[in-house]
């Protein structure tokens, strides 16, 4: 009865510890080897047998997906997604010096070969609204996987849903895994509701990611470097999907669209 009692004392600081691990730890995605198009996207294969791929979803929406030292998963399937069929839009591949670029009407992907850094630039002023620190990384001893954003001076962070905190996120570390935790206070994490998306707000343009991730996920954005914001989680793939902005209003739209609109309230009520 003791162990067992010790045993739950110990699993929040277990379960917590590669949320606070050093990311240089981690082993990033190798370089590019080779792309390929297809209609709605482009996948590339990577030296370390790596997968990364890129979907144009509409002209302010684009899927990123990656599978470390393997391909990505034939099956693709996700509780979360209200919409998957979606009608492309017209976007192009072209090839910048050692980077990839693809490009819709708003936004603008940049891929470089090596290191694999993606960036997201609006299409029309060319201005950066979010870029990898680094390339995508995994732990080889275990399933954790992570992404390293660069941190703006200026950014701010709204969003995960339901937490136990202040509006701006910024210089806050969060964890996704839906808890029971009544009687809570400022700074209990985490509470009842998982919401693995957020939005960046930097100088008045704003843009947005939603991790679509099944596992235990970390979000940190500048707690534990000002250098750089981080998701990451225990298990599965890099999936996230990337809102350009410039406004929040759009943003929502477009996440409705993805993820489903909440259906119109009867009468009665």
């Amino acid at each position: 009865m003791k162990l067992r009692i010790l045993w739950l004392l110990l699993l929040p600081a277990v379960c917590g510890s590669l949320f606070a691990a050093d990311i240089d730890s981690l082993s990033a995605v190798g370089p590019v080897a080779s792309y390929a198009k297809s209609a709605k996207a482009v996948t590339f294969t990577c030296a370390d047998g790596s997968q990364v791929q890129i979907t144009v979803l509409a002209p302010d929406l684009v899927r990123v997906r990656a599978a470390f030292q393997k391909p990505t998963s034939q099956r693709d399937h996700s509780w979360a997604i209200a919409k998957t069929d979606w009608t492309i839009p017209e976007w192009n591949v072209s090839e910048q010096g050692d980077a990839v670029l693809i490009y819709t009407g708003e936004v603008s992907v940049r891929v470089g070969r090596s290191p694999l850094i993606i960036s997201f630039q609006d299409q029309k002023t060319g201005r950066v609204l979010n870029q990898d620190q680094r390339p995508m990384m995994f732990d080889p001893n275990s399933s954790y996987i992570a992404v390293a954003k660069r941190l703006g001076l200026e950014e701010h962070f709204y969003g995960l849903g339901e937490k136990a905190a202040r509006l701006d996120k910024r210089r806050g570390k969060f964890e996704m895994w839906n808890s029971d935790t009544p009687g809570y206070v400022e700074g209990r994490d985490p509470i009842y509701q998982s919401i693995p998306f957020y939005i960046g707000l930097d100088s008045g343009v704003a843009y947005g990611i939603f991790f679509d991730n099944s596992y235990r996920t970390y979000f940190d954005f500048g707690a534990l470097s000002q250098e750089y914001a981080t998701f990451s989680a225990d298990g599965g793939e890099i999936d996230y999907y990337f809102f350009a902005g410039p406004s929040i209003k759009k943003i929502l739209g477009r996440y409705a669209d993805l993820t489903g609109h909440m259906p119109m309230t009867p009468k009665w009520a």
